[in-house]
């Protein structure tokens, strides 16, 4: 196995034998990270419907304040001890696939046929809660990711039409800084300037291009690669506003808030912070698709996870997952979430203007395409976003030469060990 084995490869590998004889802990509790805001409210509020709809059954919550790692960590604890949680707060694809290898998670099969997942689900969703063909999860929250969000003011005011396609989208940049206004927002981290590549590897590639970069089958070192950088290079790098790599993606909103710059391409979380600071959607602010993905829809998940096990708590979080995929508790959580529920049965007049929007796109979408670093191997999705923010920062040749040489070796390196799936 390569010394750079994803870290929940490695934390799941000494447990795999040990699990099987383990048994679930008798007191029933979810356990996630959304510890405040909209986010904390939304799982109080599915929480409640759950728990009304399970009232012999109830789950009690236990919250990891905003740190992913340091819950899975706990998780593989109690794995250890035979004393994990009823029900947790799962990424998608290659994370379900770690934990249901080494025979962590319990299939889903029995609740996806008793709540019809594969009439609730769009496809793109269903393609990344199987492993191996069992449902491993359950999806409740759902933000797309392919949207430029824009301060109708800004625009308005220095007379710029909302873009429609690249070129007018670099038009657009180019009369905002004339202007003084910084044109796009980004932010520092792994992950959002790899969302913000994702436009322009559809444009150049297509969805089965997207597939087979997630599945391992296409080269970073292809002539299709390097194309869709230059794309990304001449077009929303291009446009980044000054300082962008020192700002979390709150204090770029802020910046789109107080008009400080024009546009900020970000998930639909972006949406609920703004209307929690008191901007108001479609009057004070908008979204239009990124150029490439107008009839597409590209999506950040989360969903509930079953650890394997037995007894009375396992029966509580099998009876929670499915009672948190009825359009009563999905609507309870999107709505203060400002995210759109997985669930296409939820009533759309549930959300704000922006929401409705968002939710028609999920529903109209030619295709429904996840986030492609939840389909990589763990190491290599993190190591893409390591790379295309460096990449966005210093777009020079020399980098991206480092780039494609580092992701093409690890690619290699993990098609050797038949670590990719074909999602």
């Amino acid at each position: 196995m390569s010394k750079r084995t994803g870290f929940l490869g490695a934390l799941l590998l000494g447990t795999a034998l040990t699990f099987g004889s383990t048994a679930m802990a008798e007191e029933a509790e979810l356990w996630h990270f959304f510890s405040s805001g909209s986010e904390a409210e939304g799982l109080e509020a599915l929480m409640a419907v759950t728990n009304g709809i399970n009232s012999d059954q109830p789950i009690t919550s236990r919250v990891f304040p905003g740190n992913i790692l340091e819950m899975r960590r706990a998780i593989q604890t109690s794995l250890m001890g035979g004393n994990p949680p009823a029900a947790y707060g799962s990424g998608f694809g290659y994370e379900l696939k770690i934990f249901a290898d080494a025979g962590h998670l319990r299939p889903l099969d029995d609740v996806w046929e008793r709540i019809r997942g594969d009439e609730i689900f769009p496809e793109g969703v269903k393609r990344v809660t199987m492993v191996d063909g069992h449902p491993m999860g359950i999806p409740f929250d759902l933000s797309l990711i392919n949207n430029i969000f824009f301060n109708k003011k800004v625009l308005e005011d220095n007379g710029v039409e909302v873009p429609t396609d690249w070129d007018s989208l670099v038009a657009a940049c180019d009369a905002l800084r004339d202007a003084g206004v910084q044109p796009l927002a980004n932010a520092g981290g792994p992950y959002w300037s790899m969302y913000n590549f994702y436009p322009a590897l559809i444009s150049t590639v297509g969805v089965d291009g997207y597939y087979a970069l997630a599945d391992g089958s296409m080269s970073f070192d292809s002539p299709e690669f390097r194309e869709a950088l230059d794309l990304f290079r001449n077009t929303l790098v291009s446009c980044y506003a000054e300082n962008w790599s020192g700002k979390s993606w709150t204090q770029s909103g802020d910046d789109l808030v107080n008009g400080d710059v024009g546009m900020f391409m970000m998930g639909m979380w972006l949406g609920g912070y703004m209307r929690q600071a008191g901007f108001e959607p479609e009057v004070d602010f908008d979204f239009f698709p990124a150029p490439g993905t107008e009839n597409l829809a590209i999506f950040q998940m989360d969903l509930f996870a079953i650890p394997a096990g037995t007894g009375p708590a396992t029966e509580a979080g099998v009876a929670f997952a499915e009672a948190a995929a009825s359009t009563a508790a999905q609507a309870a959580f999107t709505v203060p979430k400002g995210s759109i529920a997985p669930n296409l049965e939820v009533d759309p007049s549930i959300y704000d203007a922006v929401g409705a929007k968002a939710s028609a796109e999920l529903k109209n979408a030619e295709a429904v395409l996840p986030n492609l670093v939840f389909m990589l191997p763990t190491n290599l999705g993190t190591e893409l976003g390591v790379q295309l923010e460096r990449f966005a920062i210093d777009p020079s040749e020399e980098t991206e030469n480092e780039m494609i040489t580092t992701l093409e070796a690890l690619r290699v390196e993990l098609q050797a060990e038949n670590a990719f799936v074909k999602w």
